[in-house]
């Protein structure tokens, strides 16, 4: 009867440790998870309503052609229309003369004009090349920028031109030396 109890008791001791260790996850289940449903966000701030204009357009002229933008104005026709006398003047007035005097101008090989230009300054230092092309265009010359790379890194170049006549450009030069105390540079216009 020994064993038989013994049996028993090992027996009864592991439905014991069975139903400590599986009896509370079957009453947990059956009370339910409460989940809080209290939150701490705050609430929203209130912002002045903001309202936006339509930003104005401008007019933009367009810019000259670049073939264009540095030959001269062309000079618009003369017509000289006598109105004290209609009658006469048509009666005897001879056909007008349509041809006029243009002065020939030296050609370079591929056509175009021998133009020259006064080389102002060469600035490393971009604005200061564009404030001073503003400088003297404000006192009514035709001045342009350009930017030139070189071993050095990048220069920009003032020039005033170009102009058809070399010794209009060396006037312009000297103009422009005894103003601008530099030395300037008359170099054939490069489209």
């Amino acid at each position: 009867m020994k064993d038989a109890l013994k049996q028993r008791l090992v027996g009864a001791v592991v439905l014991a440790a069975i139903g400590v260790i599986f009896l509370p996850g079957f009453f947990k289940e059956q009370q339910g998870h409460q989940v809080e449903t209290r939150t701490q966000i705050p609430t929203e701030p209130s912002s002045p309503h903001v309202t936006f204009e339509t930003p104005q357009q401008t007019e933009v002229s367009p810019a000259p052609e670049p073939e264009t933008m540095f030959l001269p104005p062309e000079p618009e026709p003369k017509t000289e229309i006598d109105e004290t006398s209609p009658s006469t003047a048509s009666a005897e007035s001879k056909p007008a003369d349509t041809t006029d005097e243009v002065p020939e101008l030296p050609l370079e090989a591929d056509g175009i004009p021998e133009a020259w230009v006064v080389q102002v300054a060469s600035l490393s230092n971009k604005e200061a090349a564009s404030k001073l092309r503003d400088e003297l265009q404000a006192e009514g010359h035709k001045a342009y920028v350009r930017t030139v790379t070189t071993a050095n890194g990048s220069v920009t170049r003032v020039f005033i031109g170009p102009k058809l006549d070399k010794a209009e450009a060396l006037k312009v030069k000297a103009e422009v030396d005894k103003r601008l105390k530099v030395n300037a540079m008359v170099l054939r216009f490069k489209p």
